[in-house]
């Protein structure tokens, strides 16, 4: 099932003097089993977006549709918890996530409040700990006594614990060195691959050429464009004027093609790029 926003406007502080529309008539449809960018400037709405996903915020006018459950304006949903197991999000600022005394109780406690008995939520935790490259070790500490790098791995493991059907990720490499970045987004397409919807929050252009399928952009509250990778990066002059970057590899191929070469600009990996470079300067 597809994720569908109809006329959906979120305004924070409504009715004050300090009321501010943060999503104006949103309609937008994400499909399942794909990665799905969404991408703009700081204040666009992009994190507002996401957290109406799972009923965090409620839109203010319109309704979605999330895996068949409905969420409509102002309206608490019936069915929150179980929404909110199907729908994970991992905070763009891990400190939001983490709250118990140790990195064990902090993963298990999603599982035991659907349900999962202590024993079995334990062995959850020791599993989602190393697939997000952490091991047993790390269970009695506090997650307060970590790096940045490490409270977002936490941070994810706790949401991958609850084995949701689509995984919300705002900003989720942020804090994490080079190789740390490359495990994590690996992982985000493995979990893909296995037949869950992604979506990613981001302002790494690398990671959205590279990993997603689909992009969302999203500016002054709005969605002005919603497209495939290859598309949107097309368009440069469009995203520089929103002020945001290309991926390396793409404003790479485009400086060259203004030199004369005539390389595909949807190429999203190096090895690709050295054979078609080769194939133009061979040919």
């Amino acid at each position: 099932m597809s994720i569908t926003f109809k006329n959906v406007a979120h305004t924070y502080n409504e009715g004050s003097p300090f009321s501010y529309a943060a999503l104006k008539n949103i309609n937008l449809n994400i499909p399942e089993g794909k990665v799905t960018a969404v991408i703009g400037e700081t204040g666009s709405g992009k994190t507002t977006l996401v957290q109406h996903l799972n009923a965090l915020l409620l839109p203010s006018e319109g309704e979605l549709e999330v895996l068949g459950k409905n969420i409509v304006a102002k309206e608490k949903p019936k069915n929150l918890k179980a929404l909110r197991k199907q729908v994970g999000l991992v905070f763009q600022f891990p400190e939001y996530q983490l709250f118990e005394e140790t990195i064990e109780k902090d993963i298990i406690f999603g599982p035991m409040n659907f349900g999962v008995n202590e024993d079995e939520a334990k062995l959850i935790a020791c599993k989602v700990l190393k697939t997000v490259g952490l091991d047993e070790s790390y269970l009695d500490k506090s997650p307060f006594d970590l790096s940045g790098g490490q409270k977002r791995r936490v941070a994810i493991a706790g949401i991958l614990a609850m084995d949701p059907d689509i995984l919300i990720l705002d900003e989720p490499t942020a804090g994490l060195d080079p190789q740390g970045t490359n495990e994590m987004m690996s992982l985000f397409k493995k979990i893909n691959d296995s037949g869950k919807t992604i979506i990613l929050v981001t302002h790494d252009m690398n990671h959205v050429l590279q990993y997603c399928d689909e992009v969302v952009v999203m500016n002054h509250g709005k969605v002005e464009k919603h497209d495939t990778v290859t598309n949107i990066f097309k368009d440069s002059g469009y995203l520089n004027n929103l002020g945001i970057d290309l991926p390396i590899i793409t404003e790479f191929i485009l400086k060259l093609n203004n030199r004369g070469f005539n390389i595909d600009s949807s190429i999203n990996n190096i090895e690709d790029l050295i054979s078609a470079i080769g194939g133009e300067l061979n040919g």
